[in-house]
């Protein structure tokens, strides 16, 4: 079954991360041949291109999460805690963006602390201690 499943998602996550760089490479382009197209809109020029990126981010999650269940060597503990790992990097990831996008006036928390616990369920994952 993983010899099956596993081609198929790197083709799907390779196809998301081409069709996000094409996506934001077109987005950049439009705004620097027509600046005055993006004078009127209330959000920044880039807001598409960050909802795009969040999505495509959540897609690769989800593909990864799927590749973690179908790994036939670890046991159910690793693979819950390399799970665990996966949604703690995205939510890092997310908040990350979050306090730049609000130029740093919102709390760091909402990265440090999804990445703090990044660190410890990988840290679990390759300590070997557990079955």
């Amino acid at each position: 079954m993983n010899k099956k499943i596993n081609p198929i998602l790197n083709i799907i996550m390779g196809s998301f991360i081409g069709q996000f760089i094409g996506y934001g490479l077109y987005g950049y382009w439009h705004f620097r041949k027509y600046p005055d197209f993006y004078i009127v809109q209330s959000a920044p020029w880039y807001t598409s291109i960050l909802m795009r990126g969040l999505f495509t981010l959540v897609i690769l999650a989800i593909c990864m999460i799927i590749k973690i269940i179908f790994m036939e060597n670890i046991g159910i503990v690793k693979k819950i805690t390399l799970i665990l790992s996966v949604i703690f990097w995205v939510l890092t990831l997310i908040g990350g963006g979050y306090v730049l996008i609000n130029h740093g006036q919102v709390n760091a928390g909402y990265a440090v602390v999804p990445g703090i616990w990044t660190m410890i369920c990988f840290a679990y994952y390759r300590s070997g201690e557990h079955v």
